[in-house]
This record gives structure tokens, C-alpha cells and sequence, in this order.
């Protein structure tokens, strides 16, 4: 037999097994066998009970080191945030599954299966987080404990958020689902803005509240296999070939690259560990492209060139302790073109362009010279409103129904004005204030996450 006749008959075997089957050459293309094998992951029950908790805790590991640069955002913008609501709203989405289900609103399971479910759930949530509490001993950001990680708050929100989303978002309208998790991330919010937690904490947090429900809900399914069952899991896979849908998210990143502000005098000032944060939103119009805005506020941790400044003025080298600079903080708000197209079921790529407006926190480093006590101002700056163009890129996975998870690169560039009053260094003297101005280029490269609830159309 030669070759050719060989594959002939190969091909022969492979179209009649597949004609057996139903199927056609096509549907066992490259594409088709990845959205099969992708069909089998989303179905199988470890993608089920890890894919969001997992993420989540994998982020906690990832920003533990940013931790203090998150915090220092939270100061820059509201330092004194006192309110303690956050005690009550841990318990909301499930104080709402409980009342629709009092109130005789069916969801997905009798409520014998319900509560063994929730109490299996909840076992497992407060068994893990208070065995790393005591095991890690974390110091919370106000100093008042050490058990900071991970937030006990935000597990308990999100586990009931879970909760809500398995017996009413899974089996009725996913607006129930994006209600709960909307309630949960307000809550890990909240103990952010109110200095209990770190970011790490709350990342951490949401995840083990969520895959402790979706193990609870696993064991309990072991328990009573078919019986207590009420309705019917809604099909979402549908979604998955669609391109047209709709976002709101919550966004953070981090910088990786360090932004430079040349100032008189040979004055520099280098920002490191910027972080940010932003709510963005599109709609789309078209199936690839849609407008929509983002509101961000950001945040960096500079220092002064001590190496460059000494250069200049090497009769102070001597007497200078160090220098003590302030958290550059930054807001803006901007809107324009999205973009995206689906790769394959579940997985889409896209970006923006926008425009818009940043303000900039006013900004001021000191000089500490030795044997004194406190600083001496250096430097003052107050910030003109500044125009910015912002280039965005994803990638994104749908996750659920309603709930997508994009990973980003941003950059974010401006030219801006600033004002300035400059205190000329001299050891043991009054220094001589000078007035001016000074234009500077923005650069910022952020890359991290994104966390979106996706509306279908």
C-alpha cells in the first residue's frame, strides 16, 4: 500500500466514525475541540467550586506586597473615615435570601437542603478564616489587633453572597447574584476605608467566602442527591457565543514604572509603588464596540534624589538627616471608545481609548537637617487640572452568567501645569520662599485585575 492510499484510507475510517457519531469533518476542527474541551472544564465540579475564590486568594498573594501602598491611597483621600456600617452590611444578602424565602419565594432548594447547605457553608468559612487568623497573626492597619488577616467581615459578606447567587441568581435572574456580590465588595470597601484591613485581607477573605459556600453546597449535594431540589439551574452557556454585552467593574492595578517630576534647583522627585483604583463601565452598541468612562484615583509613595540634590548643593550634604516627601495622590475622570471580539466561547480581547480630565492632590516635601526637631519645608506644589489620553488592553473570561474576570494593562499619559513655592535650603537660616510654575509629562504603565458584571443583549 502506498502513502497516498494509506491516507486515503485513514480518512475514509475518520469520516465514518464521525458520520456514526452524528458528526461532521468541521465539527472536530482545532476550534471546535477547544470549545469542547472548554465546554468540560466549565461543567467539571473543581472549575465549578474554584474558579472565582481561587483568583481571588491567588490576587491576596499578589498585592501583599502593595498593601501599604493601597493604605496610603486610603489616607491621601479620606484619613478620618469613621463609620462602622460594615458590622451590619456583612449580613445583608443573606438577610435577603432568608426573606424571600420566608416570604414563600421559591429558589433553588427545599429549605431543609438550604440550611445544611449554609451550615456546612459556614463551618468551613469561620474554620478557616479564625485557624489563619491565630496562625499568621497579622497586624491590622489601625494597630488595634493582630488578627487582621484574612477579613472575617468580607468572607462572611461574600459567603452569604454566594449563598444568595446558588438559590436565587442560578435559578431565577442573575440580578440577584450581581445584588449580593455588589452588597459583599461594599463591605471589603468599607473595612478598607475604615482602616481594619489591608487589601490582602479582603482579597483573601472573598475567596475563602466563596469556595467555603461552594464546597458546603458540594457536601450537602452529597447528602441528599436529587431530593430538595425546587427549580431548575438557568443555561447561561448561550452567553458564551454571544458577542454583544454590556460592563460595570472595579478595577486595581499597580505601576511599573516609576514616574520623574524635575523641579527647581535640581530638585527630583521620583514616585515608586503607585497603585490604582477605578470603577469603569461600557456599553456597547455594536457587537465589538461600545463608549463608556472611568473614574480613578491613584496613588504613589516618592522620595527625593538625594544623590542628584547633593550634587547641586554639596555644602549641605553634612548636615542633612533626611528628606521627607508626601504621598502623590491623583483623580480622574474620563470616558470614550471601547472595543472588544470574542476568541472563542468565554474569552474575549479588547480595549479603549479614552479622554478626559485628573486633578492632583497638593504636593510638598521637607528637608530635616541633624540636631533639629522638625522639618523645614522644601518644596509646596499645587496642581493644575490636567488633560489625560488613556490606552487600555484585556483580556477576559466569563466566569458565570453574569460575572467576568479581565486582566489589563493601562497607560495613562497627561500635560499638566504646576504651581509651586520653593524654600532654598540653608542649614540654621530662614529660607527665602520663591514662586513659580513648571509644565511635566504624566507616564504611567498599570498593569492588574478587573472584576466585571457583565449584562447580555
Amino acid at each position: 500500500m502506498t502513502r497516498a492510499q494509506y491516507l486515503l484510507v485513514l480518512l475514509f475510517v475518520n469520516y465514518t466514525f464521525c458520520s456514526l457519531r452524528g458528526e461532521t469533518i468541521d465539527s472536530i476542527s482545532p476550534k471546535n475541540k477547544i470549545i469542547r474541551i472548554q465546554h468540560q472544564i466549565l461543567d467539571s465540579k473543581l472549575y465549578q467550586t474554584t474558579h472565582i475564590g481561587v483568583p481571588l486568594i491567588v490576587a491576596g498573594s499578589i498585592f501583599y506586597q502593595k498593601d501599604h501602598a493601597f493604605r496610603n491611597m486610603r489616607n491621601s483621600y479620606i484619613p478620618r473615615f469613621q463609620l462602622r456600617y460594615d458590622d451590619y452590611l456583612q449580613y445583608s444578602p443573606g438577610i435577603i435570601m432568608l426573606g424571600l424565602k420566608s416570604f414563600g419565594v421559591e429558589g433553588r432548594s427545599s429549605w431543609g437542603r438550604m440550611l445544611t447547605s449554609d451550615a456546612f457553608s459556614a463551618g468551613l468559612m469561620a474554620l478557616t478564616v479564625n485557624s489563619l487568623k491565630s496562625t499568621i497573626s497579622k497586624e491590622r492597619p489601625d494597630r488595634s489587633s493582630n488578627n487582621s488577616f484574612p477579613s472575617g467581615h468580607t468572607a462572611t459578606a461574600f459567603m452569604f453572597a454566594t449563598m444568595l447567587h446558588k438559590e436565587y441568581g442560578m435559578t431565577r435572574s442573575p440580578l440577584y447574584s450581581v445584588l449580593g456580590y455588589s452588597l459583599a465588595t461594599g463591605t471589603a470597601i468599607s473595612r478598607q476605608l475604615n482602616n481594619r484591613h489591608w487589601l490582602s485581607d479582603v482579597l483573601t477573605g472573598a475567596g475563602i467566602g466563596i469556595i467555603s459556600t461552594e464546597l458546603g453546597y458540594y457536601l450537602a449535594g452529597l447528602i441528599f442527591k436529587e431530593k430538595g431540589l425546587k427549580r431548575p439551574l438557568l443555561d447561561w452557556k448561550s452567553e458564551l457565543e454571544s458577542d454583544s454585552y454590556s460592563f460595570f467593574g472595579l478595577q486595581m492595578g499597580y505601576s511599573i514604572v516609576e514616574q520623574e517630576v524635575h523641579l527647581p534647583d535640581y530638585i527630583e522627585i521620583t514616585g515608586t509603588g503607585g497603585v490604582t483604583s477605578s470603577l469603569t463601565g461600557a456599553w456597547f452598541f455594536h457587537p465589538h464596540w461600545g463608549v463608556g468612562g472611568k473614574f480613578t484615583v491613584s496613588q504613589a509613595s516618592p522620595h527625593v534624589d538625594s544623590n542628584r540634590f547633593f550634587n547641586s548643593h554639596p555644602e549641605l550634604e553634612p548636615s542633612v538627616d533626611n528628606f521627607e516627601a508626601r504621598s502623590m495622590s491623583y483623580t480622574s475622570l474620563l470616558s470614550g471608545i471601547h472595543y472588544s471580539s470574542r476568541l472563542i466561547p468565554g474569552l474575549y480581547a479588547g480595549g479603549s481609548i479614552m479622554g478626559g480630565i485628573g486633578w492632583a492632590g497638593t504636593y510638598r516635601a521637607d528637608i530635616h537637617y541633624k540636631n533639629q526637631a522638625n522639618a523645614s519645608p522644601l518644596i509646596h506644589c499645587v496642581t493644575h487640572p490636567t488633560p489625560n489620553l488613556d490606552l487600555n488592553a484585556y483580556i477576559m473570561h466569563v466566569t458565570g452568567k453574569n460575572l467576568g474576570v479581565k486582566f489589563f494593562v493601562n497607560y495613562n499619559t497627561g500635560i499638566g501645569k504646576s504651581d509651586y513655592t520653593y524654600y532654598s535650603p540653608k542649614a540654621g537660616e530662614r529660607s527665602i520662599p520663591i514662586t513659580g510654575s513648571y509644565r511635566f509629562t504624566l507616564h504611567n504603565l498599570y498593569i492588574g485585575a478587573e472584576i466585571d458584571a457583565l449584562f447580555w443583549k
